[in-house]
């Protein structure tokens, strides 16, 4: 089972609120170098593991990476929080709602079951599902916004994180705006070996770029069963 740095958080999860000390956490991350990428921030796999609570390295399309932190749980949705105060929420994997971004992701509502963990199983005509989901954002209010997806298993991929090479399944994510008359492709890399999602790529308007989410200290979560 995958441990998480969740051991220190105390009253960081009280209330579901992002606590007010993020600027402090966020002290030690602004240095030149590298995790993700180039002029990004360069911290050692011993300076991540070191941190109190559950991390997640996030890049915004070709941006330099950050590490956010997990900042509260409010029942599946992980609150995850940057030195900025930029929050992405996410529920076991899926990003459903953002505070802080150009365009803010409101919320997500989901209109049958989720397609991926079909896929991810290999329940025959999977690869053929749609699912449905309904999202609001602003500015420029839109609200009720139709999205219609299908998921697409791409077979085993090898994934270097922390300094350990993990075995994935990516599955791939056709989404269609016909309101907006935009598509995107978002990706998911799950761990095999515990079927928790390690890596995303998930982009849910045109104004924003896609978003990628690499674990880099995990959150503790039910997960999907096992790959």
């Amino acid at each position: 089972m995958l441990l998480a740095g969740l051991g220190a958080i105390g009253g960081l999860l009280a209330g579901g609120c992002v606590s007010p000390s993020l600027e402090l956490m966020g002290a030690p991350f602004k240095k030149p170098g590298s995790l993700l990428g180039r002029d990004g921030y360069a911290l050692t796999d011993e300076q991540i593991d070191a941190i109190p609570y559950a991390s997640m390295g996030v890049r915004i399309g070709g941006s330099a990476p950050v590490v956010m932190i997990l900042a509260s749980i409010n029942g599946a949705k992980l609150h995850w929080a940057s030195a900025d105060r930029v929050v992405l929420i996410t529920e076991r994997g899926r990003l459903v709602k953002t505070i802080g971004m150009p365009r803010d992701l409101l919320s997500t509502r989901w209109t049958g079951a989720d397609s991926l963990l079909p896929v991810l199983r290999r329940v025959p005509g999977a690869d053929d599902a749609r699912l449905g989901r309904i999202i609001d954002l602003r500015p420029k209010d839109d609200f009720s916004v139709p999205v219609e997806s299908r998921c697409e298993w791409r077979g085993e991929e090898t994934l270097t994180l922390m300094g350990r090479t993990r075995r994935t399944v990516l599955l791939s994510e056709h989404v269609k705006v016909s309101k907006w008359r935009w598509k995107a492709e978002n990706r998911y890399w799950f761990d095999i070996d515990s079927g928790l999602m390690l890596k995303s790529r998930q982009q849910y308007c045109p104004e924003v770029a896609a978003i990628t989410m690499e674990v880099l200290k995990p959150a503790i979560e039910p997960p999907p069963e096992a790959v």
